[in-house]
């Protein structure tokens, strides 16, 4: 058991909360519920567009920095899906309990720094959908019971019309993470989740489509937003319907649906469970809209005859009240710290491989890139050639920063040996687990132990390893050729590595490259090591660079989001034992399958 976590009452008064977020959701669901609900005192509200030191009488807040940890139990997140991480984050380092509705997160590494900041602040995170609160799953959920061994599970959620904030945040992906299936497609997968239990999801298929999210007699009425006039302000660039097929490892398939808008009269939500002694379905409609079916209708259905099971009919939103009584009681569980993330990163790394999948399904769907209106990401891995956004070639460019394993040299092999002596040495017998460490690269070294749960001791074995068998670790084909031509061309290099800076130096000196570049830079002489920024940046200050003069090559989706906080061009470099499927999920600005391929994308510096 681990202790308790911090800033819990344990005098009987109301949790003290903090709701950060005056949005829609802010203002009209987690707030005024809060507020009249007898566990809870609402102390302050965030929101850094708010004008005045009260809101609703209480005090307002421009930033949660400003908030002190011992005046707070709880902070409510409700801010736009993109900022929903990295507030969690900062809340959680000072020790302050957070609950994030959904999504948790938008991409994997995200779900990784929270994890790590409950770890470290001390504090606990807590999530989830507020479907598991109805009445009508808790029925649901019941009466599986009686369906003997799960088979396949359908799951949908259909609306007539409801696209939210056309035009807005919500249907731009850079804000949102993505459409209905972050939307919709979340509450559902969350609801799914404790049928599934704990097995693996083994496969995912899934396709997604746009015919609705940019007509405006599509938008979401319910929300008290203005009617839309004329043409939106951003036309939107995620989906409104999305369909996938899972496979767990044990066997049971799922069936998902979700869809903003459809040519359906009303909303419907479908869950539907089949198993070896029966098929249980629940017709209702999750949500706030008002086009809903009457009421919810849970059946049974056993050697073709069905019988209808009792269940009660909730008002609109009362599976949120619900949510609020049970939180005080996990925010003072042990046990709490940890599910929350963990639950959050299965349903989004289903949601990123689910739009891999439908990615891929789009290239093979068409022959051509810019003839069809492709995503030109994908096809590069089948032409050979190197592939870019527009962005790639906005601006020229003059400097080029690079990670080191993976993109320079070929390390895995060594890292591989030394990582297990390491754990050897320090955890003892077993098999070490370098696939999950592997799947961390781009980290710093002691960052990976705290995410991993492994002992920081297991740092100075790996590392005396790694000097040791450093003269066994190779640069990939092509690399030193390609740092020279760069360099003839009036390139200025560096190297951003998460590897400490003193035996990235060492090992670029030994393998003859370092006058090459002209600063490499580890992650022990920064602030925050990647997914932040801070390495990039450092790079460009010394160079004396402007952001987009800058492009970055990485393998992992933490060196793109360092690059992308530091507004340099992100590009992924499949060349090494590189995780593809994730790398183009991450939607990279450029694409390179070898190392010759980024000489297409530099031409030589011009000079004055």
């Amino acid at each position: 058991m681990s202790e308790r976590p911090t800033g819990v009452p344990t005098s009987g008064r109301p949790v003290r909360t903090v709701v950060v977020g005056l949005g829609w959701a802010g203002r009209s669901i987690w707030l005024p519920r809060l507020v009249r609900h007898p566990s809870y005192e609402v102390t302050a509200v965030v929101d850094p567009a708010a004008e005045g030191p009260v809101y609703q009488g209480v005090p307002l807040h421009t930033d949660v920095v400003e908030l002190a940890p011992d005046s707070v139990d709880l902070a409510v997140v409700a801010v736009p899906n993109h900022l929903h991480a990295d507030i969690a984050e900062k809340l959680l380092a000072k020790g302050i309990s957070v609950f994030v509705e959904k999504p948790v997160c938008i991409a994997s590494e995200e779900a990784d720094r929270l994890a790590a900041a409950e770890r470290e602040g001390g504090a606990v995170l807590l999530a989830g959908s507020a479907a598991r609160f109805r009445a009508d799953i808790g029925a649901l959920y019941e009466h599986v019971r009686s369906v003997g061994r799960i088979r396949h599970i359908d799951a949908s959620w259909v609306r007539a019309r409801g696209v939210p904030d056309a035009g807005g945040w919500f249907t731009q992906a850079q804000l949102s993470g993505g459409g209905a299936l972050v939307d919709l497609g979340w509450h559902l997968l969350d609801t799914v989740s404790p049928l599934l239990g704990a097995a693996a999801v083994e496969k995912v298929s899934g396709t997604v489509s746009g015919d609705f999210v940019n007509s405006g007699s599509a938008r979401a009425r319910w929300r008290g937003e203005e009617e839309p006039h004329g043409t939106p302000e951003a036309a939107a660039d995620v989906e409104d319907t999305a369909r996938g097929f899972l496979v767990t490892e044990d066997g049971v398939s799922v069936s998902l649906r979700a869809s903003w808008a459809s040519h359906e009269p009303r909303d419907l939500t479908l869950i539907r469970v089949e198993g070896s002694a029966g098929t249980t379905t629940l017709r209702c409609t999750f949500g706030f809209s008002p086009n809903r079916h009457d009421g919810s209708a849970l059946t049974h259905t056993r050697d073709g005859e069905s019988t209808e099971v009792p269940v009660a009919q909730d008002p609109i939103g009362a599976e949120y009240d619900r949510q609020l009584d049970a939180l005080p009681a996990e925010l003072a569980d042990p046990d709490s710290r940890g599910r929350a993330v963990a639950e959050a990163r299965r349903t989004i790394g289903v949601i990123e491989r689910l739009y891999t999948s439908a990615r891929g399904r789009a290239a093979r769907r068409h022959a051509t890139t810019r003839e069809h209106g492709m995503d030109p990401r994908i096809t590069g891995l089948s032409q050979g050639t190197p592939t870019e956004t527009t962005a790639v070639r906005e601006h020229p460019k003059s400097i080029v920063v690079f990670d080191l394993d993976g993109v320079i040299v070929d390390s895995t092999e060594v890292m591989r040996k030394a990582f297990s002596i390491a754990y050897a040495e320090v955890v003892g017998e077993g098999p070490a687990p370098f696939e999950e460490y592997n799947r961390h690269l781009g980290r710093y070294f002691p960052d990976i132990m705290r995410i991993m749960d492994l002992p920081l001791e297991m740092e100075e074995p790996f590392v005396r390893e790694s000097y040791r068998m450093a003269h066994l670790v190779p640069m990939f084909d092509g690399v030193p050729e390609l740092l020279r031509t760069l360099r003839e061309r009036g390139f200025r290099l560096a190297v951003a590595t998460g590897k400490s800076g003193p035996r990235a130096r060492s090992l670029l000196r030994q393998l003859g490259v370092l006058d090459l570049f002209d600063h490499v830079i580890g992650s022990d002489e920064i602030d925050r090591p990647k997914p932040a920024p801070d390495i990039v940046l450092h790079a460009l200050d010394l160079l004396g660079a402007e952001a987009h003069s800058a492009m970055m090559i990485g393998d992992a989706v933490t060196d793109l989001a360092s690059a992308r906080g530091a507004g340099v061009t992100a590009v992924a470099a499949l060349w090494g034992e590189s995780d593809a499927a994730a790398l183009l999920a991450a939607e990279p600005d450029a694409v390179l399958r070898e190392p010759a391929d980024l000489l297409a994308l530099c031409p030589a510096v011009a000079t004055h």
